[in-house]
């Protein structure tokens, strides 16, 4: 699935295993509910990168997810879940990520173009 066809469902996201701040917090967005997918991406892999980092004090625990995956590599994200993350179809010919955003993220962090995805009906 080309990244470019994906859209953010939930109105924040990345607010679980302990962590406190979620990616609309830590980027300053009022919601990331349909949201296109590289607009987030593009904000995260740049502070990633340590080019544009938010003073968000959740921005710590968020990398630190990507970190994760992205130590795994593309193999290592795609084994996680070899049927890849769930979306589900939009009106307008994208699609909804339902869960596996921290690993969309991550792929596009390493430079990746798309995932591998499971549509949901």
């Amino acid at each position: 699935m080309p990244f470019e066809r994906l859209t953010l469902l939930f109105r924040e996201i990345g607010v679980h295993r302990g962590r406190r701040w979620g990616f609309r917090e830590v980027f300053g967005f009022p919601t990331l509910q349909d949201l296109p997918f590289l607009h987030l991406a593009s904000r995260v892999k740049s502070a990633y990168e340590g080019k544009d980092v938010p003073g968000h004090r959740g921005w710590p625990a968020q990398r630190e997810a990507l970190q994760w995956l992205v130590d795994k590599g593309r193999d290592g994200i795609c084994a996680l879940d070899e049927k890849g993350i769930d979306v589900k179809p939009t009106r307008f010919r994208t699609y909804y990520i339902e869960d596996g955003h921290h690993r969309a993220l991550a792929l596009y962090v390493l430079g990746e173009n798309e995932t591998r995805a499971r549509i949901k009906r």
